[in-house]
């Protein structure tokens, strides 16, 4: 007898609304979190885990940011999400001849649903939401410190561009 073969169902992302404001708040959440580990420059300050659910609702209602869920891999539930993606439409003053670009300011995908193909999934949507805008370049800023992220996205063809620099006063 034939061991059965199930069939695997890619990730599914979908664009978040106001609806999805606690999950996108968990996500970016632990993506805060996650970020404080590699550096103490992105820890936040005591107290202020309340704060963040107006910020992600007043991201949400932002008509220049669009946010990505993902469902799949493994999730914890599978009503809940895995991971977010938010990319940002920024506009520079019209002397360039690059008016526009996009920005993708967070993607986190929960550690129990990495290497599943979500968080790929989840930059495809935020590109594919820029190359809609027929925005001419997406960007994405990575800490140095975070080798998985910059690796990551490395695999994506994304490439140096410009450094930024600190200074720690």
């Amino acid at each position: 007898m034939r061991p059965e073969r199930t069939l695997s169902l890619g990730p599914v992302i979908r664009r978040a609304a106001g609806a999805d404001l606690t999950d996108v708040t968990a996500l970016w959440t632990a993506l805060l979190h996650y970020h404080a580990e590699l550096d103490p420059a992105f820890r936040l300050r005591p107290g202020t885990e309340g704060e963040i659910r107006p910020l992600v609702r007043a991201m949400l209602d932002d008509e220049d940011v669009a946010v990505f869920l993902g469902f799949g891999g493994r999730p914890q539930s599978p009503s809940s999400a895995s991971g977010l993606c938010a990319v940002r439409v920024d506009r520079a003053p019209a002397i360039l001849e690059e008016p526009r670009r996009a920005q993708i300011t967070e993607l986190y995908v929960r550690e129990d649903a990495r290497r599943t193909g979500l968080g790929s999934a989840l930059a495809r949507a935020a590109l594919g939401h820029a190359q809609e805008l027929a925005v001419p370049r997406l960007e994405v800023r990575v800490s140095t410190r975070n080798l998985e992220g910059q690796a990551f996205w490395r695999a994506l063809g994304f490439r140096d561009f410009m450094d930024v620099l600190d200074l720690r006063l």
